[in-house]
């Protein structure tokens, strides 16, 4: 394991790039802006082929990954590095907790490597021959973040760890950001269902079952006309022609949950 300065020196030019990564990581959202920062400004103080950034509660290791390469990598290498059993990625985070959740840096170019070497191999074996990884230590349960950084050219040095250091909060939350925009976009999408009351969700399961009006508002212990105002706002939310539309958008929608029948 490499020692962590306390500081960097940082040189005018190097100070400048640093604020500019730090605005641009403030404005991302959305995984296009998350891949165009890790492949853009992040390059410049930790250039690299692939990076994988792990979310979730990281010691009882359910987690959620997302790849961001510059190339696509092999369905053979992927099912290496991603296997939730033995994969290189959850190895990885096993060896970064254990030495206690401070950069590591992984290369057969350094000499203290005990018990990593088997590891070490296995990384050579698919095309990383120098990984750079960290976590943010503070954060514990399911918010928890881990990185890694594969496909460099060149073995990190201190500069990078220490650069990796003052930039791993603002990968943190940059990563949580893009996480929660997609769950709003997900909820947002699901809106419809929403729409609909419970007597329309139920007014609907019959019409699916083939019930006429008036059997429906046998079956609902309501008269055929209220059925029929149902069913045209029912078709009017979901912007639909006819009963049967009505029927295959809700399919689509999954808008007849079971405890909606009763």
């Amino acid at each position: 394991m490499m020692s962590v300065k306390p500081f960097f020196r940082l040189g005018p030019s190097d100070l400048e790039h640093l604020l500019m990564t730090i605005e641009k990581a403030q404005q991302v959202q959305s995984r296009s802006q998350f891949f165009l920062w890790a492949q853009g400004a992040l390059q410049g103080f930790i250039p690299h082929g692939s990076l994988w950034c792990v979310v979730g509660d990281l010691e009882r290791m359910k987690l959620r990954v997302e790849s961001f390469t510059r190339g696509v990598p092999s369905p053979r290498v992927e099912q290496q590095v991603m296997d939730p059993a033995d994969g290189l990625l959850p190895r990885l985070l096993d060896d970064w907790l254990r030495a206690g959740r401070v950069p590591r840096v992984h290369s057969s170019e350094l000499e203290d490597q005990m018990g990593r070497r088997q590891l070490i191999a296995e990384l050579d074996r698919c095309g990383f021959s120098h990984v750079l990884v960290h976590g943010v230590r503070e954060v514990q349960g399911e918010y928890g973040t881990f990185f890694v950084f594969a496909g460099l050219d060149e073995l990190p040095g201190e500069r990078e760890v220490y650069l990796l250091e003052l930039l791993m909060p603002h990968l943190h939350l940059a990563l949580h950001r893009m996480h929660q925009h997609e769950d709003q976009r997900t909820t947002q999408a699901m809106a419809p269902v929403t729409l609909l009351s419970k007597r329309e969700i139920q007014v609907l399961h019959w019409v699916k079952n083939g019930k006429t009006n008036q059997e429906i508002g046998l079956i609902l212990g309501i008269s055929a006309p209220t059925v029929k105002n149902h069913l045209q706002k029912i078709m009017r939310k979901l912007n639909v022609n006819n009963r049967a539309q009505a029927v295959g958008k809700s399919a689509t929608l999954r808008l007849m949950a079971h405890t909606d029948m009763a």
